[in-house]
């Protein structure tokens, strides 16, 4: 649906400027977090209004920024998996600005002064067997089977100079084979059915195969491009790609029911004329690569020599 080229925040100091210039990254383009990226990608949906939606899943890696939960939970309710040293309260925290001790700068910032914050796994493992409730979650390959269980707690988050206490639901999802725990973080209401949470946690697995399919049948990683422009476009081009092999599944589903993305690639492949490559072909295929292999061969060698060059200064 949307697509987000994340660029390392020395991009955009003045040692790179003509680099990203040769790149043709636009002069209003700013760094941005990969939080800040994703962000902005679930908020130019929500402008745009074409997909309805009440979810948002994503993993540990955005779920433990705050910031990022906090201005995401505006757009619709989430399920945020989080890592399992993540704290929580039980009790409402006593926020205050601490006491002066005499040394150092007094502190001007409202903390929580209560020790009481558990991390989650703490509370996993203190949970009585009759706390949790088996569910099938889905078939794949065989039943995935876990134990849930779920229950309100408090986080903190820093906004500006003060804090800001919030109700949220622990979700805990314990898998039965392994006995692997996972800890998630929702701003769903109170009267949410466990049975919903159980569902949604395994809602991430088709957006993993999505990237999977990309990458292995589409060629999203197999792009040579140097070019803003050039990146967005290929990206561009295996989102629609995927788009209408989806389609294509759908539009098969009665008469083949268990059709996979990479059968469909077979079945067009098939179906449709295939460019020939002949002789010539192949050579003039080989010497445009062996020509951009010396290339970034040489590329190499002048950066290596030049920090060899630094190194005997």
């Amino acid at each position: 649906m949307d697509r987000r080229l994340y660029l390392p925040e020395q991009w955009f100091s003045a040692e790179y400027a003509e680099r990203r210039e040769r790149c043709g990254i636009p002069a209003g383009v700013a760094f941005q977090s990969k939080s800040e990226l994703a962000l902005a990608m679930v908020e130019r949906q929500v402008h745009l209004g074409l997909v309805p939606y009440r979810w948002l899943v994503f993993d540990e890696f955005f779920g433990r920024d705050g910031a990022f939960l906090e201005a995401v939970g505006a757009c619709g309710w989430y399920l945020a998996e989080v890592p399992n040293d993540s704290r929580v309260y039980l009790e409402a925290p006593r926020p205050g600005v601490p006491a002066w001790s005499g040394r150092g700068r007094k502190p001007s910032k409202a903390r929580v002064l209560a020790k009481d914050a558990q991390p989650v796994a703490e509370l996993a493992a203190s949970l009585p067997c009759e706390g949790w409730q088996r569910f099938t979650l889905k078939e794949e390959k065989g039943p995935i089977v876990a134990h849930l269980a779920c229950l309100r707690v408090l986080v903190v988050r820093q906004q500006g100079e003060a804090l800001a206490v919030h109700e949220r639901w622990l979700v805990l999802r314990r898998e039965v084979d392994s006995g692997e725990v996972k800890y998630y973080l929702s701003n769903a209401p109170k009267d949410t059915a466990l049975e919903s949470f159980a569902r949604l946690s395994v809602m991430r697995s088709p957006i993993e195969s999505c990237f999977q399919e990309g990458k292995q049948e589409l060629g999203m990683g197999d792009y040579q491009v140097r070019s803003y422009l050039g990146w967005h476009h290929h990206m561009t081009l295996v989102i629609l790609a995927h788009f209408f092999l989806v389609r294509l599944k759908l539009r098969l589903a009665e008469r083949a029911p268990k059709l996979t993305l990479p059968q469909a690639v077979m079945l067009l492949k098939a179906s449709l004329p295939q460019a020939e490559f002949d002789l010539d072909k192949a050579i003039r295929v080989v010497n445009y690569y062996q020509e951009r292999h010396e290339a970034a061969r040489q590329s190499h060698r002048k950066k290596r020599l030049a920090r060899l060059g630094r190194w005997f200064e």
